[in-house]
């Protein structure tokens, strides 16, 4: 099954996150889709190298990705992504309740002090990207501060209100705006734990409601995790009403993750591949006999695809990680045939370091001489110490 071919009309399910790359030494694309086509998406992720795909789905439709689950990528469901509105042009915000509180707008000067009102704030706040065991919990809660910090620069359409008590920033309250849409967006707002309660967060919602109003914004919105119900609670008094719901789901391909440790050629021989006719007893023609795989609508004979697999066990358990380990389990997906006295290319990545042991994941593929992907195959080893 040819799933790596494309043409250029083929518009772009997903781009890159580098935000979200850098922070995680990964290749992560992200991108909505209102339908799902999982051969496109798959031809995409084989052909950009993805690590992890986030994609947003219309709540209720991400169980259509369980298709990928042949091709060895399960889905996670991450979580559930909720969206409020509210018309500014008929909605006049209510006043604050505290007035101890004065707010301004955020300045590069002010970003250490919200890095670290943003790390306590979000220390130990869940979001999607919990769900994907490949993804550092400290990494995430650092991603929640450069996230903000994004909104501290000199960039249009970005603002960030900070509010302070007795001097301190206490709160923060960082949005997107597009002009040309009168639309508007709370983004990400924190409010210290020590500052809790006493309507602070209500504040942050009102204040920001003025702001954009004043300046003729006709709609806002913002979006929180549908588990996420004390903000909920505080936008529905704020006057804004659910809209939609989108399904967050993770797609662990990992087609450059990891330390290649095996890069070799590879030629499976007509000798090879009769031997292993014999000792497996799967003598089916298309193996065999150039004439009856062409017949079959191959170019000629192809060769067993647990001679594959067989190769990959004869690595691991002898070169690396080496004797000693145990090929615990191995999702086999073959995109195209192995052709029997052709050239290909193996490759193995290791997700984990090889010399520590214990539970060990690879990812191998083999490619043709046109750098076609044959095979791709998950596998999950354990590495037992030497006794």
């Amino acid at each position: 099954m040819n799933v790596e071919s494309r043409t250029n009309s083929h518009p772009e399910l997903l781009a890159r996150s580098q935000l979200d790359s850098n922070r995680f030494g990964l290749i992560i694309h992200r991108g909505t889709l209102e339908k799902v086509d999982e051969r496109a998406l798959l031809r995409e992720l084989i052909a950009n190298q993805v690590d992890v795909a986030i994609l947003r789905l219309p709540a209720g439709s991400a169980g259509r990705l369980q298709k990928l689950s042949k091709y060895g990528m399960p889905p996670i469901h991450a979580d559930t992504l909720v969206y409020y509105q509210v018309a500014l042009e008929s909605y006049e915000p209510r006043p604050l309740r505290n007035q101890d509180i004065a707010f301004s707008i955020a300045t590069p000067s002010d970003m250490a002090e919200v890095e670290h009102l943003v790390e306590a704030t979000f220390d130990g706040y869940v979001s999607h990207y919990h769900a994907n065991p490949y993804l550092d919990r400290t990494d995430i809660l650092a991603g929640y501060a450069e996230w903000a910090a994004g909104y501290l620069t000199d960039t249009e359409g970005r603002i960030t209100w900070v509010a302070r008590r007795d001097g301190n920033i206490v709160a923060f309250a960082s949005c997107a705006f597009d002009a040309s849409t009168d639309l508007c967006e709370g983004v990400l707002y924190g409010v210290h734990p020590d500052h809790a309660g006493g309507g602070l967060y209500g504040d942050l919602i009102r204040h920001t409601q003025t702001e954009f109003r004043k300046r003729g914004f006709q709609l806002m919105k913002v979006s929180t995790q549908v588990w996420n119900l004390a903000v909920q609670k505080v936008w529905a008094r704020e006057g804004f009403s659910l809209t939609r719901a989108f399904d967050t789901v993770h797609i662990n391909a990992m087609l450059s993750a990891g330390e290649a440790l095996v890069d070799k050629s590879l030629v499976f021989s007509a000798e090879q591949v009769a031997q292993f006719a014999e000792v497996s007893g799967d003598c089916n023609p298309v193996h065999l006999d150039d004439e009856a795989a062409r017949a079959a609508g191959f170019a000629s004979r192809i060769t067993h695809g647990m001679l594959a697999g067989a190769e990959l066990s004869r690595i691991f358990g002898t070169e690396v990680p080496g004797p000693g380990t145990l090929f615990l389990r191995s999702d086999f997906i073959f995109m195209r045939p192995i052709h029997c006295g052709a050239p290909h290319r193996l490759r193995i990545r290791y997700l984990s370091e090889v010399e520590q042991g214990g539970h060990i994941p690879a990812v191998a593929t083999i490619h043709d001489d046109r750098q076609n992907l044959c095979l791709l195959s998950y596998c999950d080893l354990l590495k037992r110490p030497p006794t």
